[in-house]
């Protein structure tokens, strides 16, 4: 195990957003604690969670001095929550991980190993998807060996529980705060300005599909998914048609039941 400090900087820094995470945290840290790399760094911010999240990363972080419990005073939204914790970090490398997923042992291992190989700005991989129980509910995604600009506004294959980032991409880049999709506006605006992906196509990560959460309603991700297109990206209303098309048939089979 690596025991860093404030002056000393891990190979990785985990970023992990919580708020009212008590079904399903133990679970995401504890994959965290399985990896075969053992030289991270854990931040857990806690978003004005109302239930057991603080007393359960505090339990973690008495054993493991890897493992810190950020509060934020106020409730803030996970795009400045995750902002606060890019921060934060002081690792080479930074993956961000949500508070109901969870990494298969190997993620970190041959995220940064590809990372490595390729030079490349983000890292991302293919995952399972599953339910709230974790029985899987549709096919594996398998991601692509890379992704462009113009590939990923049709389809999206980077996910925040699936990626990882270079020092440099987090010390430039911020999430976006002021809309919905804030994740994939911000992949597409690194791609947009020249930055190169790679994709490791090995599900090392499990996706939990809920019903309460965020990207439950299908109709109303591809509704949010269209301002990002409009009032980020600036595309205009026939390209955009073109482009929800592509985005809709891609989605019908990324969703595909078993």
């Amino acid at each position: 195990m690596q025991i860093h400090t404030q002056e000393t900087s891990p190979l990785v820094s985990v970023i992990i957003p919580a708020y009212n995470a008590e079904p399903f945290l133990r679970e995401t840290i504890e994959s965290v604690l399985s990896q075969t790399v053992s030289d991270w760094q854990m931040l857990v911010i806690d978003d004005g969670s109302s239930d057991n999240t603080q007393k359960i990363v505090t339990e973690f972080a008495q054993k493991d001095p890897r493992i810190q419990l950020v509060v934020n005073e106020s409730n803030m939204g996970v795009a400045k929550t995750r902002n606060r914790g890019m921060e934060l970090c002081r690792g080479k490398y930074v993956a961000l991980l949500d508070s109901d997923d969870y990494w298969k042992p190997q993620l970190l291992e041959k995220m940064i190993a590809r990372a490595e190989e390729t030079g490349a700005d983000i890292i991302y991989c293919s995952y399972e998807i599953v339910d709230e129980q974790g029985s899987k509910v549709c096919n594996d995604f398998i991601v692509p060996p890379e992704t462009t600009f113009e590939e990923s506004i049709v389809r999206s294959v980077i996910t925040c529980s699936t990626v990882l980032l270079t020092r440099q991409l987090v010390e430039k880049y911020r999430f976006p705060t002021n809309m919905y999709h804030e994740d994939i506006a911000l992949w597409f605006q690194i791609l947009k300005e020249g930055g190169v992906a790679r994709g490791v196509p090995e599900v090392l990560a499990a996706y939990r599909q809920r019903a309460n959460s965020r990207s439950a309603g299908k109709l109303g991700s591809a509704k949010r998914r269209w301002v990002v297109y409009r009032k980020h990206l600036h595309m205009p209303v026939i390209q955009c048609i073109f482009v929800m098309m592509r985005y809709g048939y891609y989605g019908i089979i990324k969703y595909k039941r078993i």
